[in-house]
């Protein structure tokens, strides 16, 4: 668990997307929202979206 802070640690300090994956209940959004609060845009809003729920058609034109 420790080695997974440090590549969010690490993440937050770049200016670079993120993808998070992993099963459902695996703690996504908790470590995406760790990563928004340590990173440089933290004042910004925090966005989740769920992708599985979009038609990849919709993805790919985004």
């Amino acid at each position: 668990m420790q080695e997974l802070w440090q590549l969010v640690d690490a993440a937050a300090r770049g200016n670079t997307s993120v993808l998070i994956r992993g099963e459902t209940g695996a703690g996504k959004e908790i470590v995406a929202r760790q990563l928004h609060l340590l990173s440089a845009r933290r004042k910004g809003p925090f966005i989740a979206i769920n992708c599985g729920a979009i038609p990849a058609d919709l993805l790919e034109s985004e």
